[in-house]
This record gives C-alpha cells, sequence and structure tokens, in this order.
C-alpha cells in the first residue's frame, strides 16, 4: 500500500534539457548478442553509483536468477506474472531480526512488459530488414535483445515487489543510476505496431534518461485521455502478504527542439527501502547487465518494419 495515505503515492519534477548531440557515427553492422545466463556475484560486490547514504547496496545479480518452477518463482505465479525476464529472492530475517545475510527482506521480479498499444519497437544499429532474424512468434524484448537490439525510444518494465520478512518494508524511493550515453549507428526498426496509443496504469511512472534528475516521477492519466505528472514523494510499503506492482517506462534522451538524441543510454534502477531502523539500496538490472534504451532521429535511410507472416514490411 502507498505510505501515508494508504493509496497513491510519488515523485515528480520539470527535466532540464541535455546538451547538443556529438557528431553523427556512420552506420556501423553489430553482430547478435547472445542471451545472458544467469549471474552470481560474491556478497561483497558493490555498485559504485548507488550508495547514497544507504547501509547496504545489493545488486540484482548477487544470487542466481530465479526460473518460474524454482525456488522463489510461486511468487511470480502467485502474482500471475508470465514473462518474467529476471526473479531475485532474498531470505527472510534472520533470528535477531536483521536481514538475512546482510540482503534485504524483499522479494523483487521483473520483466519486460511492451505494450502492443503504445509505439513500442527496437532498434537493430547498422542492419538492413533483411539481416534482423524474423522471429517465429511475435517480436518480443527477449528476442530482440539476443539479436543485439536496443529498446527504441522507452523501455517498459514492470516490477513487483513483495516483503519476505515478519515486518513492513518501506520503499522510500526508485531512479534511474549508472547512466552512460553513447552514439547509436542508424539501423532498423521493428514495431510491434504502427500506431500509437494505450491507457496508462495506476502505479506508472516515468523516468527521462540522461537528465540530472533521475527519480521516477508518476504519470497518471487525465479525462482528455491526455496524462500529466504528480508532485507526490515516493513511498510505498510491503510486506509477506501485501505486494506493490509498478509500471516502469524510461524514456530515451530528448530535447524540445529536436525529435530523438541518436544515442543510446544504459542504466539501471536503484530502490531505497527502509526496514527495521536500517536502510539500503537494491540494484534492479537486466540479469546483472544495464537496461539499454535509445533513440533516433528522422531522415536516416533505415525504415521502420512490422512482422508479416515469415517477413518484414
Amino acid at each position: 500500500m502507498a505510505a501515508g495515505d494508504g493509496k497513491t503515492p510519488v515523485g515528480a519534477t520539470d527535466f532540464p534539457a541535455p546538451g547538443p548531440p556529438g557528431p553523427r557515427t556512420s552506420p556501423t553492422p553489430v553482430p547478435p548478442v547472445p542471451p545472458r545466463g544467469p549471474a552470481v556475484r560474491t556478497p561483497g560486490d558493490r555498485s559504485v553509483a548507488a550508495g547514497g547514504n544507504a547501509r547496504t547496496v545489493i545488486t540484482g545479480d548477487n544470487v542466481t536468477h530465479v526460473h518460474l518452477g524454482l525456488g522463489a518463482a510461486v511468487i511470480v505465479a502467485a502474482l500471475a506474472l508470465g514473462g518474467v525476464a529476471a526473479a531475485w529472492y532474498w531470505p527472510g530475517p534472520a533470528e535477531n531480526g536483521s536481514p538475512a545475510g546482510g540482503r534485504p527482506p524483499l522479494a523483487v521480479t521483473t520483466r519486460f512488459a511492451p505494450n502492443p498499444e503504445h509505439c513500442d519497437g527496437w532498434i537493430f544499429p547498422g542492419r538492413l530488414p533483411g539481416a534482423v532474424p524474423v522471429p517465429a512468434g511475435a517480436p518480443t524484448a527477449e528476442w530482440a535483445h539476443a539479436q543485439g537490439g536496443v529498446d527504441g525510444g522507452r523501455t517498459a518494465l514492470r516490477l513487483v515487489v513483495q516483503g519476505t520478512g515478519d515486518h513492513d518494508v518501506v520503499l522510500l524511493g526508485l531512479r534511474a543510476v549508472e547512466q552512460r550515453e553513447t552514439r547509436l549507428a542508424p539501423g532498423t526498426t521493428v514495431a510491434l505496431r504502427l500506431g500509437c496509443g494505450g491507457d496508462l496504469e495506476e502505479r506508472h511512472y516515468q523516468v527521462r534518461l540522461g537528465e540530472p534528475h533521475e527519480d521516477v516521477t508518476l504519470v497518471v492519466p487525465e479525462e482528455d485521455g491526455s496524462a500529466r505528472r504528480v508532485e507526490k514523494p515516493f513511498g510505498y510499503t510491503v510486506s509477506a502478504t501485501d505486494a506493490e506492482v509498478f509500471s516502469i517506462e524510461a524514456l530515451a534522451p530528448d530535447e524540445p527542439d529536436r525529435v530523438a538524441c541518436d544515442c543510446v543510454v544504459t542504466w539501471k534502477l536503484a530502490l531505497d527501502w527502509a526496514y527495521k531502523g536500517e536502510q539500503g539500496t537494491l540494484i534492479v538490472d537486466d540479469r546483472g547487465a544495464p537496461f539499454r534504451t535509445g533513440d533516433l532521429s528522422p531522415g536516416h535511410p533505415y525504415p521502420h518494419v512490422v512482422k508479416a507472416g515469415l517477413s518484414w514490411r
């Protein structure tokens, strides 16, 4: 539930424009990227960019990623979430009441959640449509990433956060960290559909990458179909019996006088939490690797395509 008012939460602010783009680079072929396997780090590993005042910083890949049907995956099944990109589980508090093994008393799952009603798609740098394999089924984020694709314009995630201990866990904030921007060579864009639209969900947050303000901002729908940002502090409470589901939308860098940034930003999410007087930060990433969000200005020679049977059109 939301901390304070028991219902709705969150944060907001206007975003200043980033600096001008660097020189263009010529399209460079990008080989397919193999799927990422499970990653395990020792408890001593720490993120260098997400500490702040937190007493504990834990990265999501400190434990083996759990797949459906194993261990903590029952949490995912209980919440009726399919297509899980990654699932992390931390044991509950030790007998002395502190988080076991120094880990936060949280179970977190995340999955890519593109919406066919939006302009979701993926950019394949330096590649014409003939060089992009056609998937057997509908294009998905997992398929695109395995082929070297970059999320085009936005990365949509669904996060489920649940406590595992005997007390409530307060979620203090959520922000984009470890951001690194590089040039993105033009390439074919594969879209789920040619068109935009779709409704916003409750607990829908946005963050504009490449901006000094890295906290997520609550976005709520208006009756006329538009959306507005709401200035409320982020604050939720979760427990072993009360989970929160967040829809996260990370947007590519943008400026008022141009359409896109011709860049790709790698980034991770940092979830700040408090439990029994202790504070910490949990890093949410893509199986140990950063998320990737990019965009291209119009005018490049590569097309936008959608799947039509066993080919692109």
